[in-house]
């Protein structure tokens, strides 16, 4: 959950025009594509998914500049992330430059593939993820269609409070309304991301995960945040939000230019794998931005 690449973009000119009545739009951003068969809307992200193969389609929308991330797809960056490339190309998305990626990642005891549609300008990127278990491989050329069929249309109306499967109030508080993405509502007190101001970002997990300790799991999440190495929890405290169980944790930081910050983390567990996750970062006026962290949070509910 990248806080500092996370925002809507602007591409050049108006790409809706490769739009038919068998696209479907993709809530919580301004993207349509044609789904392979047996794909349905996801419930957690933007996008797509189906259960018979255990794969999905996320679309992201990203505020950095095609080219810069387009060339960050190296095997060396990407294998710092866990992951192989397979192959790169540059192929022709509407009449405009993009990128095909395909890469390999292991995960949970499996091989995962992921083929990678990228395209924007300077201002903005798209990236449309297909991500599919080694051994549903036949899948791969249904998945590859269903990218290159996506198109972007800067009128849509991305209806983030819709796309999220749950809702908070900061109704008396500093945070704007940013967008939905990866299946998190993002807020700053500014309404800009990347940003140096109080950011506070709301999500759900986008998959099951098995976990046995949820104190130890919540205290490992925390150092997984940007810069949460550096994370020294003050305290940490059992906390129960819409009938789900979980932890409150309050931890010092450091920003990216070694500034004192306060960490708010809280993680909501429920039985059957999924869990939900609500973090707030502040430079600034630590006692203020904690009690909105906290009023925040009291709000939580599942839609």
């Amino acid at each position: 959950m990248q806080f500092r690449i996370l925002l809507t973009l602007l591409l050049i000119g108006n790409l809706s025009f490769g739009q038919t009545d068998k696209h479907i739009k993709v809530s919580g951003t301004k993207c349509s594509i044609i789904p392979p068969g047996g794909f349905v809307a996801a419930k957690a992200f933007s996008g797509f998914q189906s259960s018979e193969t255990g794969a999905s389609i996320m679309i992201n929308e990203l505020p950095a500049p095609y080219q810069q991330l387009v060339d960050g797809f190296t095997a060396e960056a990407l294998k710092i992330r866990g992951m192989t490339l397979i192959s790169k190309q540059t192929i022709d998305l509407n009449n405009s430059k993009a990128a095909l990626v395909k890469v390999s990642q292991p995960a949970n005891g499996s091989t995962y593939l992921k083929q990678i549609l990228i395209f924007g300008d300077s201002k903005g990127t798209v990236l449309v993820n297909g991500i599919y278990p080694e051994n549903s491989k036949v899948i791969e050329p249904q998945i590859r269609v269903a990218l290159l069929s996506t198109v972007y249309n800067k009128s849509q109306n991305e209806k983030p409070l819709k796309a999220a499967p749950f809702a908070i109030d900061t109704k008396d508080t500093d945070f704007k309304l940013i967008k939905y993405m990866s299946g998190s509502l993002l807020y700053s007190t500014d309404g800009k991301i990347p940003t140096e101001k109080p950011t506070l970002i709301v999500g759900n997990a986008i998959a099951n995960v098995s976990i046995q300790n949820q104190r130890r799991y919540s205290e490992e999440r925390l150092k997984k945040l940007p810069g949460g190495e550096q994370n020294n929890i003050r305290e940490i405290k059992e906390i129960t939000v819409d009938n789900l169980k979980g932890y409150e944790i309050v931890a010092d930081g450091k920003t990216k230019d070694s500034k004192a910050e306060l960490v708010y983390q809280v993680m909501l567990f429920n039985e059957s794998g999924d869990y939900y996750i609500i973090v707030g970062q502040t430079a600034e006026e630590f006692d203020k931005y904690l009690e909105s962290f906290k009023k925040v949070t009291k709000t939580f509910r599942r839609k």
